[in-house]
């Protein structure tokens, strides 16, 4: 399986390169993007967002770290 993300301003664009990948590939649209390869995408009137919360996430309830409690790293100061 792979994955493709399209971004355009003109969504005429965007659906003319669509039909152009149906007609070789057979592509399937799976609508708004929200999750794409563990990045979290949010859309809002001042742009898009991307982050890996849900990946990191799910990267602590993997290794049974999810209920740790965070600590300071120690650091010098600059």
């Amino acid at each position: 399986m792979d994955n493709i993300i399209l971004a355009e301003d003109n969504l005429n664009d965007i659906n003319v390169v669509k039909n152009l990948l149906d007609e070789k590939f057979k592509i399937k649209n799976l609508g708004p993007l929200n999750f794409f390869l563990g990045l979290e995408v949010t859309r809002t009137s001042k742009g898009i967002h991307v982050c890996q919360r849900k990946y990191a996430l799910d990267i602590l309830a993997n290794s049974g770290m999810l209920a740790t409690i965070p600590s300071s790293t120690p650091m010098t100061k600059i």
